[in-house]
């Protein structure tokens, strides 16, 4: 246990599509930063057309 405390890790670089290009978050200004780190991580099962609420749905259009 005492060996993994010692380890020395190297950072991990993150991209991101910005306008059609893929760039390096580090190189980020503040507020493409910043909007960059208010963004949510899409989902499918809380999409309209999967799952119980398009079922709900369904049912409620019929």
């Amino acid at each position: 246990m005492a060996e993994t405390a010692t380890l020395q890790r190297t950072p991990c670089e993150r991209f991101s599509r910005s306008m059609g290009f893929i760039r390096p978050v580090s190189n980020f200004n503040i507020g493409k930063y910043s909007e960059f780190c208010e963004r949510k991580t899409f989902k499918e099962c809380n999409c309209l057309t999967t799952g119980q609420r398009h079922s709900d749905l369904m049912k409620k259009a019929a």
